[in-house]
């Protein structure tokens, strides 16, 4: 063997022995706490927590059950998340750091931008959602006081800066979905659905619905409005208006709960009837006007 050859053996060996024992001897704690402080430095409402994080290739870091918490309740869990920087991003003044993962049964990818600003430091995010199965997120089922399903694909952007009001752009799609009735309307308990597009904007005080189209064998319709947040959630106003087309499974309910006199003889329109859903999370009420 030249001297070559034994270099090159020699210098394989010691990176492949340095990058097993920094595998193995990764400082997961010690990153996590960093994490951990630098939230509650910036965003003290916020928590992350994982059982294992690990050095991944290409450099980044592999976390496995990974929750995201807001004022001690965990929004989210994931199964499986890879993080990295974006390479050419480290040197520069705007610090980008990329993601995919693994959580309810679909996939999610996104990037984070940080950039100290004049007030602090300006983030601003992105997350593409696909095949997300809403029934598994024990949290929704638990703010909204009822089974919510279906199969969600969604595209999130979030920009913020310290000392200011922040909000959430959302683009909805869900197939196949389901949400359930706390208190059935016309003897209905749930309604069902082969899709629903929305468009709404999330911040501090209201969740703003601009846009929500939805289609299926119980209903066609849309609906804009709003959700004004109160402590606790369920006492927040709901304060809703649109126009619904019932189709062939909605009329055969309807049919067996009211008399004929109140049944819809016609559609409002091409858009159908008028509707109003009012009232408080909680307790929500339902009416044709």
């Amino acid at each position: 063997m030249n001297k070559l050859s034994k270099w090159v053996l020699y210098s394989g060996y010691i990176i492949a022995v340095t990058a097993f024992f920094m595998y193995v001897l990764f400082p997961a704690d010690a990153a996590m706490e960093y994490v951990s402080g630098y939230l509650g430095k910036h965003y003290p409402e916020y928590a992350v927590t994982a059982d294992t994080v690990k050095p991944a290739f290409p450099p980044g870091l592999k976390l496995r059950a990974v929750s995201i918490a807001y004022r001690e309740d965990t929004w989210v869990n994931i199964d499986q998340l890879y993080v990295r920087p974006q390479y050419l991003s480290i040197l520069s003044p705007l610090k980008t750091v990329r993601f995919i993962g693994k959580a309810y049964s679909g996939d999610l990818k996104g990037s984070i931008d940080i950039q100290k600003a004049d007030t602090g430091y300006q983030v601003t995010a992105a997350v593409e959602l696909k095949g997300i199965r809403l029934e598994e997120n024990e949290y929704l089922q638990t703010l909204s006081g009822r089974k919510i399903a279906g199969r969600l694909d969604s595209t999130i952007s979030f920009g913020s800066e310290s000392g200011t009001d922040n909000s959430v752009d959302v683009i909805l799609h869900v197939e196949d979905g389901e949400v359930g009735l706390t208190n059935p309307v016309f003897s209905i308990n749930n309604l069902a659905f082969d899709k629903l597009e929305a468009e709404l904007i999330v911040d501090r005080r209201s969740l703003r619905l601009n846009r929500c189209e939805i289609a299926g064998d119980q209903i066609d319709g849309d609906v804009t409005g709003v959700v004004l947040f109160r402590k606790p959630f369920e006492r927040s106003r709901l304060e809703f208006k649109g126009n619904v087309a019932p189709q062939h499974l909605l009329m055969a309910s309807l049919k067996k709960a009211l008399p004929k006199s109140l049944l819809p003889s016609k559609k409002t329109g091409e858009k159908g009837f008028p509707v109003k859903l009012y009232g408080t999370v909680e307790k929500p009420k339902f009416s044709l006007r």
